[in-house]
């Protein structure tokens, strides 16, 4: 039984260029590049399309409420999701615009600088075709969103659908009367260890009957609900790059429970497995 079989996941997108260094860079010298990461580069990216990726290959498909520039980088985002199986239908294309691009450089003792051009940030606007996408969801998932985007789709969900949050501690996107409106209206909120007391404070102390799905890097997941927290065992993967495995563990748990899981600990392992295999694939 498919519980969830319209979703739509609104996010930023990126193309995302992975570098492992051969050493430390050190400005003023010739830095050798190790290798790409694995797979395709650059890659697609943003946290909506990494929660998406479970959940396509799960046989649902998925819509991503995004926006992309109408260049090479735009058209490069628009394929590598449909070769995911993630449907295009939300995938707005901004006129004159230039796509996300992010540089993720890793040193050898796994410290990373974060390089981001915004691209045409600022210039996103909801289409129609994106609010018919949202008003037909059963399923949204929130995750680090332009903030209108957001209050957008919080005035398109159904009553009936189900709303969860991939949050993130990003003051400018998640304002406080939007992070308090979304925490609300949430029925599944995934954060990692270090915004647990940022969701906690957008609930007022009062959970309530949601489900907050809490991570801490290669450590126990922890389920807290109704007042009671379950731990969930990781097996921890030796990889350099763990860009997406947050999001991707969020996306393995929504695919579970669209593919009719009722119990949100199966439900979450799932999530771990997803997880799991995203970074053992950059391994090879």
């Amino acid at each position: 039984m498919t519980l969830f079989s319209r979703i739509a996941l609104v996010g930023y997108a990126s193309l995302d260029h992975p570098i492992q260094l051969e050493g430390a860079y050190r400005p003023h010298w010739t830095t050798p590049i190790r290798h790409r990461g694995g797979g395709v580069w650059p890659r697609a990216g943003g946290c909506h399309y990494y929660a998406a990726l479970p959940i396509a290959r799960a046989g649902v498909r998925p819509s991503l409420v995004t926006w992309v520039g109408d260049d090479d980088f735009g058209a490069l985002y628009r394929r590598q999701c449909l070769v995911e199986g993630i449907a295009d239908d939300g995938m707005a294309v901004v006129a004159n615009g230039t796509t996300p691009l992010c540089f993720l450089v890793y040193e050898d003792d796994g410290a990373c600088a974060c390089l981001i051009d915004f691209g045409m940030a600022g210039r996103e606007a909801v289409t129609p075709e994106q609010e018919a996408i949202l008003e037909a969801a059963d399923l949204i998932c929130l995750t680090v969103a332009p903030p209108a985007a957001t209050r957008r789709a919080l005035e398109l969900v159904r009553p009936e659908a189900t709303l969860a949050w991939v949050t993130k501690n990003d003051p400018q996107s998640f304002p406080p009367d939007l992070r308090a409106a979304i925490a609300r209206r949430s029925r599944y909120i995934f954060s990692n260890k270090r915004e647990l007391a940022w969701v906690e404070e957008a609930l007022g102390g009062a959970p309530g009957e949601r489900i907050i799905i809490e991570t801490n890097g290669a450590s126990d997941v922890r389920i807290h609900r109704g007042g009671h927290i379950v731990s969930i065992p990781v097996s921890p993967v030796d990889a350099t790059d763990t860009t997406g495995a947050g999001d991707t563990l969020a996306g393995g748990t929504l695919a579970a429970l669209a593919a009719g899981e009722t119990d949100i600990i199966a439900a979450v392992r799932a999530g771990v497995a997803a997880a799991g295999d995203l970074l053992r694939q950059r391994l090879a």
